[in-house]
């Protein structure tokens, strides 16, 4: 009977073990991702080494992402800090949203990250329906949220499209990330919501 408990503990604690273990090896596979993006870029993306660095099996790899692609965006978009709502003026609402992922881009090898995680997102559908997700869930709602508080208070004009304001906001980010290569000013984050904020102005 004691022999039973203890092999029974054995098992529980094994099993328990077995989901942290699980975890553990993802985040290692996503840091190697991460890693290798910002070394080779996503045209010379290797899953190969990615396995070799995270001592991961391209297996398991391959059954958690479909494609290497899924596997570079999402790791990178659920390693992007995310933002807070301060809840203020309108400006410093949109500038809360944006300043996570400007910052990203302008620390360390951030840009040539995110070029290679736009590159991914555009080379597969499966990868480019996590971004459009993400971006769904981290801009549009927020942003619309937001907007139509600004609306209620009569504080902005009404015919707003959102769809133009969420390019107003990523569009010249992506623009200057992939197409240019240019690095991001300090003051970018002021300069998208100054803008967007100008073309949100009622009519006099």
């Amino acid at each position: 009977m004691v022999e039973s408990t203890a092999k029974s503990k054995k098992t529980t604690t094994a099993r328990r073990a077995g989901p942290k273990r699980s975890e553990a090896s993802r985040l290692a596979v996503q840091t190697a991702a991460l890693e290798e993006l910002a070394s080779n870029g996503w045209r010379n993306f290797s899953v190969d080494r990615v396995a070799k660095n995270a001592k991961a099996s391209k297996q398991t790899i391959y059954r958690w992402w479909p494609t290497p692609a899924c596997l570079v965006v999402q790791s990178a978009l659920e390693n992007t800090p995310k933002s807070t709502d301060p809840n203020t003026t309108l400006k410093e609402r949109l500038s809360a949203l944006m300043s996570p992922l400007i910052n990203d881009i302008r620390l360390g090898d951030g840009a040539h990250k995110w070029r290679g995680v736009i590159l991914a997102a555009a080379d597969s559908d499966e990868a480019n329906e996590i971004f459009r997700n993400w971006i769904a869930e981290t801009y549009r709602k927020p942003v619309r949220f937001v907007l139509a508080e600004h609306t209620n208070k009569n504080l902005i004009r009404r015919d707003w499209d959102i769809d133009f304001v969420i390019e107003s906001l990523l569009g010249p980010v992506w623009q200057r990330v992939v197409a240019m290569r240019a690095p991001l000013p300090e003051n970018y984050v002021d300069r998208l919501v100054d803008a967007v904020i100008n073309n949100l102005k009622k009519d006099d």
